[in-house]
C-alpha cells in the first residue's frame, strides 16, 4: 500500500477539491471491508499518524458512527473523529458515491474555530439541529453502539445494539453494564475469551481492539472498541458491534466452492496425466517429467527406455482387442514392479511404453530384468500368449550428443528401439552415434528417392530369359537408378520405396515405360513377353488391375504378353482383394510368376490354390551347383512338383554353363542370369534378340 497523491486516477476528482481547500484530508477505502487503502499527507497529520500509517486500518477506528450504506453519496455529515493520541475532534465527513470511482473516497474537513458554526446556545435551534443530526446518525448506522463509562455505567446505546443482542429495553434503561454483560455472555460460544478481552481493554484505557465473536445460534459479530475521550481525559469506552454472519457464510461458501474447484482441478489433472487402460502415466505426464529432469541443462545421468511389444498386432488380430487390452494391463503391472520408486513409467499409446530412470540406476540390469519378467507365458481366457519386448535405451550423458535436450533423448531411444526390432526382437539396444548417422543417411535417401521418382530418374533395364529350345522370347524389366557416376543397388532403394510408399508411383512408371520401350519388339511376335516386378503394396491398391490393363493397352501391348512377378510374402496376406486383383488380371491373359520361390513360406500344397502360372527358383538353389558331381535333390524335387502342378519353372542367377546344363537336364523351362547377359537399356536390345543355344548332351 502507499500514500496516494493527486496523480492517482482513482482520486483525481477528490485531489482537485483538495487543491482548492488544503484543510481537507482524503482517505481511499476498500469498498467491501472499509479498510483504508491509502491516504494523503493531510490525513496522516490530521489523525496523528506517520506517513502511510493509516494504511490497512478500519475507518471505524477513526470516525464515530461510521455507516457507509447510510452516508454514501449523501451531503456531508458531522461526526467526532479519533486521533492516534486518543484525542477527538469535530469534523465534516463526506463519502463519495460508489459509481464515481472503483474505490470509495472519504473527505474529512476539520471544523476549526474559523470553519465551525458559531457556538450553539442551549435550547437554540442550532443546538437542536446538531443533536438531532447526531442522534439520526447513531440510529441510522448498521452497527450496534454501546457506550460505557469508566465506572461501568451505560451512558449511551442505540436501538441497533438492542436488536442485535436481543436485550430488553428495561435492562438497557437500568444502565446496568453487568446485566447487559450477562445477557451477552450466554449467547456466545467463548464467553471467557470475551471477558478476557473486556478486562484487557479496561486495563488499557487508550487501547483499541477489533475482533470476532461467534454465537451459539451460528451468528458472527465483528466487535470494535475504542476509548471515549473528552479533551485529553478517558471518560469511558465505546463498543461497536456489526453482524457479519451473511458475509462469513458467503466467505465460507466461497471457500468451500474453491476447495471443490481445487479438488476438481486435481481430479482433472490426474485424468489428464493418466492412461485410462493401464492406470500408468500417459505421454503428457512423461513429457512433463522428462522436461523437468532436463531443465536448465540438468539431467546428466538419466536414461530413457522406450519399450514396444513384439508382434502385438497379431494378438489383436488373432485373439481380439479385448485380449490385447488384458495383455497390456498385465504388461503394465509387470513393468511397474521392475523399476525403482524414483523412476517414472508411462504408456505412450498402443503397445508402446517408456521409462525414465534417474542418475545412479543401473539401466542395463533394469532392462535385463524387464525382458525376463515380460517374457513369461500369459493365460488369457485359456489362450497362452508369450509376449516379448524390444527396447531402446538412450543415456543423457551420451558423448556424441552433449546437448541432451529432452525431446532428443526420447528420439534417440526410439531409434535404438527400432534397431532392436531389426536385430531380432526380444532384446534391448543402447543408442550409439552410428545409429543416428544411419538414420540421417536413410532420411537423405528418402529425399533423393522422392525427387528421383518425381523426375522419372529411375529407368527399366532388361535382362533376357532363355528357353532351351528356341530364341529369347522374354525379357525381365529391372529398375535401375543411376546417382551421379554410380548406380544405387536395387535392394536398397526398392526396400526404401516400399517403406515410404513411393513404390506405387515408381512401379507404375516402370511398368508403363517397360511396355512402351519394348512394344516394337513385342509386336513382332505375339509369343514374346515382358516380365515386370510388382510390389504387394501396389497390388493392394483397389484399382491396380485396372491400371495395369490400361498401361499395356495404351502402349499397344497385349495383356497376354505381360508377366507380373510377385514375391511369396504377398500370399501371406489372406486378403481377398489381393487374390481378386490377380485373378482379374489372369482372366485378361496376364500371367503371374512367383519370384524367389523356395526361400519364403509358400508350399506346393498352397500353390494349388493360388493364381500362379510360373515359379521362379531363387538363385541360392542354383549357386550350390559348382562342379559336375554336384546335385541338389531339393532343386530337382521342386522342378518335378511344379511341373506336376502345371506350372512352368524359371531358374535365376545362372552364371556357368555347368549350372545351365544341370538345370536343363532336370527339366527347367527357362534360365536367366549373367551367363547370358546383364540387364541393359532397351536401346541395346536388337530388334530380334539373338538365340543362345544350350548345349545338350
Amino acid at each position: 500500500m502507499h500514500t496516494f497523491t493527486e496523480s492517482d486516477p482513482t482520486v483525481r476528482g477528490a485531489a482537485e477539491r483538495m487543491a482548492k481547500e488544503s484543510a481537507f484530508a482524503l482517505l481511499l477505502l476498500h469498498t467491501e471491508s472499509d479498510r483504508i487503502l491509502a491516504s494523503n499527507s493531510a490525513a496522516d497529520v490530521l489523525f496523528g499518524y506517520e506517513p502511510g500509517g493509516l494504511v490497512n486500518r478500519s475507518i471505524r477506528m477513526l470516525i464515530a458512527g461510521w455507516d457507509p450504506h447510510a452516508v454514501a453519496g449523501s451531503s456531508p455529515f458531522l461526526s467526532r473523529c479519533q486521533q492516534l493520541s486518543g484525542h477527538s475532534f469535530a469534523a465534516e465527513v463526506h463519502l463519495s458515491d460508489p459509481d464515481e470511482t472503483p474505490e470509495r473516497v472519504v473527505t474529512v474537513r476539520l471544523l476549526t474555530d474559523d470553519t465551525s458554526p458559531a457556538p450553539a446556545q442551549a435550547g437554540s435551534p442550532q443546538l437542536q439541529e446538531l443533536v438531532s443530526l447526531l442522534n439520526a446518525t447513531l440510529e441510522s448506522t448498521a452497527d450496534g453502539l454501546l457506550v460505557v463509562s469508566s465506572n461501568g455505567v451505560i451512558t449511551g446505546v442505540n436501538s441497533r445494539f438492542a436488536t442485535l443482542w436481543g436485550i430488553p429495553s428495561t435492562v438497557l434503561a437500568a444502565h446496568d453494564d453487568q446485566a447487559v454483560m450477562a445477557l451477552v455472555l450466554e449467547q456466545l460460544i467463548s464467553p471467557d475469551a470475551f471477558l478476557e478481552k473486556v478486562t484487557e481493554l479496561y486495563s488499557q484505557p487508550l487501547a483499541e481492539s477489533l475482533d470476532v465473536l461467534k454465537f451459539h445460534d451460528g451468528r458472527v459479530f465483528e466487535r470494535f472498541s475504542r476509548p471515549q475521550l473528552v479533551a485529553d481525559r478517558v471518560v469511558g469506552r465505546v463498543w461497536s458491534f456489526r453482524d457479519i454472519t451473511s458475509q462469513r457464510r458467503a466467505e465460507k461458501k466461497a471457500k468451500s466452492a474453491l476447495r471443490k474447484l481445487r479438488r476438481r482441478a486435481e481430479d482433472l489433472k490426474q485424468l489428464a496425466y493418466t492412461d485410462p487402460l493401464t492406470g500408468l502415466g500417459n505421454r503428457a505426464l512423461f513429457n512433463e517429467v522428462l522436461t523437468a529432469a532436463h531443465s536448465d541443462g540438468e539431467g546428466a545421468g538419466t536414461t530413457v527406455m522406450l519399450l514396444d511389444l513384439d508382434d502385438f498386432k497379431e494378438v489383436n488380430d488373432i485373439h481380439g482387442h479385448q485380449a490385447g487390452d488384458r495383455l497390456l494391463i498385465d504388461i503394465a503391472h509387470k513393468l511397474s514392479g521392475c523399476i525403482p520408486e524414483t523412476g517414472t513409467i508411462a504408456r505412450l499409446g498402443g503397445d508402446e511404453f517408456v521409462i525414465l530412470l534417474p542418475p545412479g540406476i543401473d539401466s542395463t540390469s533394469v532392462a535385463q530384468n524387464l525382458l525376463q519378467t515380460v517374457h513369461q507365458p500369459v493365460d488369457i481366457d485359456g489362450t497362452v500368449i508369450l509376449p516379448s519386448l524390444s527396447m531402446g535405451l538412450a543415456d543423457a550423458q551420451c558423448d556424441s550428443y552433449p546437448q541432451n535436450a529432452a525431446s532428443d533423448l526420447l528420439r534417440r531411444a526410439d531409434i535404438a528401439m527400432y534397431a532392436a526390432k531389426m536385430a531380432g526382437k526380444n532384446q534391448f539396444i543402447r543408442f550409439q552415434a552410428a545409429m543416428m548417422e544411419k538414420l540421417v543417411a536413410r532420411t537423405e535417401l528418402q529425399e533423393t528417392l522422392r525427387s528421383a521418382v518425381r523426375n522419372r530418374e529411375i529407368s527399366p533395364y532388361f535382362q533376357s530369359v532363355h528357353h532351351r529350345d528356341g530364341p529369347v522370347r522374354q525379357y525381365e524389366a529391372l529398375a535401375r537408378w543411376k546417382k551421379g557416376d554410380a548406380y544405387c543397388p536395387p535392394d536398397i532403394f526398392i526396400a526404401e520405396a516400399e517403406a515410404s510408399g513411393f513404390i506405387i508411383d515408381l512401379g507404375a512408371h516402370i511398368l508403363d515405360r517397360a511396355c512402351r520401350e519394348m512394344a516394337p519388339w513385342l509386336q513382332d511376335d505375339p509369343a514374346r513377353s515382358i516380365a515386370v516386378n510388382v510390389s504387394g503394396i501396389q497390388i493392394r491398391e483397389r484399382l491396380f488391375a485396372e491400371r495395369v490393363l490400361s498401361a499395356v493397352k495404351l502402349n499397344g501391348v497385349s495383356p497376354r504378353q505381360l508377366v507380373l512377378e510377385v514375391t511369396e510374402s504377398l500370399f501371406l496376406d489372406e486378403s481377398a482383394e489381393v487374390i481378386h486383383q490377380l485373378q482379374s488380371l489372369r482372366s485378361e491373359g496376364v500371367r503371374i510368376s512367383l519370384d524367389d520361390f523356395g526361400i519364403g513360406y509358400s508350399s506346393f500344397a498352397r500353390l494349388q490354390t493360388l493364381p500362379v502360372d510360373t515359379v521362379k527358383l531363387d538363385k541360392s538353389f542354383i549357386s550350390v551347383i559348382q562342379q559336375a558331381s554336384d546335385r541338389s535333390p531339393v532343386l530337382e524335387s521342386m522342378i518335378v512338383m511344379a511341373h506336376n502342378l502345371g506350372l512352368t519353372v524359371t531358374a535365376e542367377g545362372v552364371e556357368t554353363e555347368l549350372q545351365a546344363q544341370y538345370l536343363y537336364d532336370m527339366g527347367c523351362d527357362y534360365l536367366q542370369g549373367f551367363l547370358y547377359s546383364e540387364a541393359v537399356p532397351a536401346h541395346k536390345i536388337p530388334g530380334r534378340a539373338g538365340q543362345r543355344q544350350a548345349s545338350n548332351p
